[in-house]
């Protein structure tokens, strides 16, 4: 068995508090994406200086960074877009 570096108590509490977390980290990567989405249209698309462009990849780095502490896999399409977004200034 894996060592976790968060403490999750085992049975169905420990599970819906990862689930809690991770729903809440991806709501929060869907609304970013949706938000950089809208403002591409509205400004230059390849700007990568737009603050909802910083929101987005902050959200992603959140959400990668939850998945790697429960010992949960990133899903190639996060790790990838963060690899195309790692060249944002912080």
């Amino acid at each position: 068995m894996p060592v976790l570096t968060q403490f999750v108590p085992s049975g169905p509490s420990g599970r819906s508090v990862v689930n809690h977390d991770l729903s809440r980290l991806f709501a929060a990567v869907t609304s970013a994406r949706v938000a950089d989405r809208q403002a591409r249209g509205r400004l230059r698309w390849d700007d990568p200086f737009r603050p909802d462009a910083y929101r987005l990849a902050s959200s992603l780095r959140a959400y990668a960074r939850a998945l790697e502490g429960y010992r949960l896999p990133v899903p190639p399409v996060i790790r990838d877009e963060l690899r195309l977004r790692s060249g944002l200034p912080l």
